[in-house]
């Protein structure tokens, strides 16, 4: 049986130093390099991504001044520090039921898990975690401020943060039936929402809400054109991140935000992409780098000759448990089926049966390949006996 060996990813990060691409390989002799492939020493390399590694440079008393021209303020630059990272497994998950709905202005300095939560289906429901019974003034108040403003029920998705462990609370974007935006929280008891404008008939993928230091948005939103946009919090702005093919179906996408740039990692089988931007979110560079896949390796090039596809009950691209069917992407296994048809029309022809009666036998193996020879030699056809 042939098996699939990980590999490590490379991380690719854009230098504000040099304007160009710094790259770590973990498993590679020369881990450090540049675009070109110059290796660089481990403490060179971190010079080069000063905002990445800047308390091991404040540390070893190496941290510039200034940058491009600008005053660095190390306390005022992390704010702008920000990681994010998302699979195809954790958007092709189970969602929950229900969610917390947190007051977002309860003048506390942590936020309290509340002891309601709430689902959208015809209407907005809030059920008491303890007793289990709906909360039928609660949920006619915030049902009601939800039509007034034109939503359409029930909710296709609920997007947020459902959890403590964020700076404040900032509720939820919800879309609702007829593919509208809104933003639902609660603020001292009573319901806010507010109607995003979407251009056209904007659909999304998936929306991805952050709690970042610099507080400047409220989510990345993923398109069905594998567009990427950020909604800003002081006007409900829509802005677009200048860059191309962000498909979180198929990709892991990772975006490390600094005072000058973000970098928009792609990574999918065979290749790493960074797409580097400026703060106003235009393109500045990109670098592609391919790499192996296991279908090119000895022992993909072997699994694609021995089996015309693979079923298995997990996906790397999904957190379900299901039948997943993949298909060899060669033809060569249909060079073991005709052999394997030989095989089986030689042990025929050996056990003196007629054809006639194994001609299902046969067109199981051109279809199967190995699959169908070991079955049917272990099964053996008794129908036409």
């Amino acid at each position: 049986m042939a098996f699939e060996k990980p590999t490590k990813t490379p991380l690719i990060q854009y230098s504000c130093i040099d304007h160009d691409f710094m790259i770590f390989r973990p498993d590679a002799d020369n881990k450090w390099t540049n675009r070109e492939g110059t290796k660089l020493t481990r403490e060179v390399y971190e010079k080069k991504l000063p905002l990445m590694y800047t308390r091991q440079l404040v540390m070893d008393g190496t941290m510039p001044d200034s940058i491009n021209g600008q005053k660095i303020n190390i306390q005022h630059t992390g704010l702008f520090r920000s990681i994010f990272r998302i699979t195809p497994d954790e958007i092709h998950a189970p969602k929950p039921k229900l969610y917390p709905l947190f007051e977002s202005q309860s003048g506390r300095a942590n936020l309290e898990m509340p002891g309601d939560f709430f689902r959208i289906t015809w209407r907005m429901e809030f059920i008491d975690a303890k007793s289990n019974k709906i909360l039928e003034e609660k949920s006619r108040m915030f049902s009601a401020v939800l039509y007034n403003r034109g939503f359409k029920f029930p909710a296709k998705s609920i997007n947020g943060i459902p959890t403590t462990r964020k700076s404040c609370d900032e509720g939820y974007l919800v879309i609702d039936s007829a593919n509208q935006l809104f933003h639902v929280k609660m603020a001292k008891g009573v319901p806010f929402v507010r109607k995003v404008d979407l251009p056209g008939e904007m659909k999304f993928k998936t929306i991805q809400c952050v709690d970042f230091s610099d507080q400047l948005y409220y989510a990345y939103l993923f398109t069905e054109n594998n567009e990427l946009y950020v909604l800003t919090p002081y006007d409900y702005m829509l802005e677009k991140f200048e860059v191309d093919d962000i498909n979180p179906d198929e990709y892991e996408i990772r975006i490390y935000g600094d005072y000058f740039n973000f970098n928009v990692i792609t990574i999918g089988s065979g290749f790493i992409r960074t797409q580097v931007l400026n703060r106003d979110h235009n393109k500045v560079d990109e670098y592609i780098e391919t790499r192996p896949t296991y279908q090119s390796s000895s022992e993909g090039k072997l699994a694609q000759f021995l089996f015309p596809a693979e079923l298995k009950i997990t996906d790397d691209k999904s957190s379900f448990v299901n039948f997943f069917l993949t298909v060899s992407q060669s033809y060569w296994w249909l060079i073991l089926s005709l052999v394997l048809i030989a095989g089986q029309y030689f042990i025929i022809r050996l056990q003196k049966k007629k054809i006639r009666a194994e001609i299902i036998d046969l067109i199981i193996i051109a279809f199967t390949g190995i699959f169908g020879f070991i079955a049917v030699n272990i099964f053996p056809n008794k129908f036409f006996d």
